[in-house]
C-alpha cells in the first residue's frame, strides 16, 4: 500500500488538514458505525467531503481492498471488508502510540 503522505504525531499536517490516512480512517469509520456498510451520500455527510472528491478516495479504497460495494439497480453500498477493520484497528493503537510519544 503506498500512500501521499506520512501522517505527523497529531495525525495532522502542519496546516492542521487532515492526511490521506486520516481522511481514509474518516472514511472507514463512517461506514463502520453504519453497520458496517454505507452510501456515498451518508459516508459524504459523515466524512465532512463533497461527494465528487469522496468518490475519488472510495475507489482508491476499493482498490487497496479496505471497502467492497454492493451495487443496486440505482445506487452503489460500500461495504467495509476485513482487511479495512484491520486498518481501522491499526491506524487507531497507531495514534494512540503516537499521541504517547508526544506527550513525553
Amino acid at each position: 500500500m503506498s500512500f501521499n503522505e506520512p501522517p505527523t504525531p497529531q495525525g495532522e499536517t502542519p496546516q492542521g488538514r487532515r492526511t490521506t490516512i486520516d481522511i481514509y480512517a474518516d472514511i472507514l469509520e463512517v461506514v463502520k458505525r453504519h453497520g458496517g456498510y454505507g452510501r456515498v451520500t451518508r459516508i459524504s455527510y459523515g466524512v465532512g467531503m463533497p461527494v465528487d472528491r469522496l468518490k475519488k478516495y472510495l475507489n482508491h479504497l476499493k482498490k487497496l481492498g479496505l471497502i467492497g460495494c454492493m451495487q443496486d439497480d440505482d445506487s452503489t453500498t460500500f461495504i467495509l471488508t476485513p482487511r479495512g477493520q484491520e486498518f481501522l484497528d491499526t491506524y487507531w493503537k497507531m495514534r494512540g502510540y503516537l499521541e504517547t510519544l508526544r506527550n513525553f
